[in-house]
């Protein structure tokens, strides 16, 4: 572990000086989600006659079955809107409106990213036609009808009914899912670097089970929410469309991975039965593989800047992440229980070694995703997104120089007796257990970052 400062210092220098030399180009946003350049009818304008379209024109291209959107008139009818044409780039949409629209009216526009986030919007205007009687409204669109008496509506804008699943939903997949990789992940590398059979002990092999089944249910439900967000199936009955998912690469990335977890789970079951080595079997080692890189693709990895770059960075990421912090895990939680005092130095440092690398590997491709998604240092302090990952970065090198601090300090000069060994172990132990919490709510912020829609 005493090189492992000296190579995050010199990491994190060089991360410095990239960052710096961005911060040239000036303030540049971040590379977000597609988001709304101008919209006619505009937000707040007054007309006097009834609009026949609504375009919007975004700062990416849309894909026109990524596009829906509805309106709601004055006296409450909610109403959804046909497919979507391009206007005159891929940049604009263009819907076509009912004719007759009178008074105050509410629209929505809605997309689904390239990575399955769902972006949306409202946009409000009035129509001021003297010639329209509003008394009693009838709108035909798409060969829907829907009839409403003013009289018995609040004529304030009723907000639309929201269909899509909240957030702390989301949010709650991805951190399970997450946490669930990190288990497995520090299992398999403790069981052929650190401690081998240790996924043969009846505690480890039920949590390994129990990572595995979470592992599997979080992408199918997310491929579930998906179809909800793009074709308003509801999250459940989408079972019955799930094939549907493959009509976009977000949906069949998200398909995807939750096929290679349901290998890797058998797998699992199957090493619990017979030998660990079936973990590392040519099919498993594809699956994990193919996990990896669906988990790129359903982030930020393949929708911003340098998707050729993303992608592989994307997966060096979390495969160091799950040797390091998820390492950390297995190693205190079922290695260190099972070692005598002496032993459980000795595996200190065999860990801290593997550790050094795969503290590397998650530092120069952290530094390669930062720049893809920011162009400046400025918008790491002036955006959402940038705050959110500036908060990251400082979680993980305070979790880097605690952990350093630690091992440097209580594997020098070990005592000589078995009492004093045994009490330095315990301090070691304890030192790890705030390194793995500091771990937990990078993971937490890592959630945020992935599954939510900034703009």
């Amino acid at each position: 572990m005493r090189t492992l400062l000296g190579n995050t210092r010199r990491l994190i220098g060089v991360a410095c000086l990239l960052t710096l030399a961005f911060a040239g180009f000036g303030a540049q946003p971040a590379s977000a989600h597609n988001a709304l350049a101008s919209s006619n009818p505009a937000s707040g304008a007054v007309l006097t006659q009834s609009p026949a379209t609504w375009s919007l024109t975004f700062t990416k291209e849309v894909p026109l079955d990524s596009a829906t959107a509805e309106f709601i008139v004055a006296n409450g009818v909610r109403t959804a809107l046909p497919a979507p044409t391009h206007g005159a780039t891929t940049k604009e949409i263009v819907f076509a409106l009912p004719p007759d629209l009178n008074g105050a009216i509410t629209a929505r526009w809605r997309l689904v990213g390239a990575d399955g986030h769902v972006v949306t919007e409202r946009v409000s205007f009035t129509v001021n036609n003297a010639d329209v009687a509003v008394a009693s409204t009838t709108t035909t669109l798409a060969g829907t009808t829907t009839n409403v008496d003013s009289t018995s509506q609040d004529t304030t804008v009723i907000s639309f009914k929201e269909s899509l699943t909240p957030e702390p939903v989301r949010l709650g997949l991805r951190l399970f899912g997450y946490a669930a990789l990190l288990i497995i992940g520090g299992m398999l590398f403790t069981e052929f670097s650190i401690a081998q059979g240790i996924i043969g002990a009846a505690r480890a092999r039920e949590v390994l089970l129990a990572s595995g089944v979470v592992l599997t249910l979080a992408p199918l439900l997310q491929t579930l929410i998906f179809l909800d967000d793009s074709r308003d199936f509801g999250v459940f009955p989408s079972l019955f469309h799930i094939l549907e998912a493959f009509d976009t690469t977000a949906g069949s990335m998200h398909f995807v991975r939750f096929f290679a977890a349901a290998v890797l789970l058998t797998g699992v079951i199957r090493a619990g039965q017979t030998t660990s080595k079936t973990l590392v079997s040519p099919p498993m080692l594809v699956a994990t593989g193919t996990y990896l890189v669906s988990l790129a693709y359903t982030g930020h990895s393949r929708s911003m800047k340098w998707p050729v770059l993303g992608v592989p960075a994307d997966v060096v990421h979390t495969a160091a992440t799950a040797v390091w912090l998820g390492g950390l895990i297995v190693f205190v939680f079922f290695v260190l229980p099972t070692l005598q005092p002496s032993q459980s130095i000795e595996a200190f440092r065999r860990f801290g070694t593997a550790a050094t690398y795969a503290v590397a590997a998650m530092v120069v491709s952290g530094v390669i995703q930062t720049l893809r998604l920011h162009g400046s240092i400025i918008t790491l302090f002036t955006q959402s997104h940038g705050r959110w990952l500036l908060l990251k970065l400082v979680l993980v090198a305070a979790m880097l120089k605690i952990g350093d601090i630690n091992r440097r300090r209580l594997l020098r000069k070990l005592p000589a007796d078995e009492a004093g060994v045994a009490n330095r172990v315990a301090l070691l132990r304890r030192a790890s257990m705030t390194e793995i919490a500091n771990g937990g709510l990078v993971m937490l912020v890592t959630a945020v970052l992935v599954s939510a829609s900034f703009n």
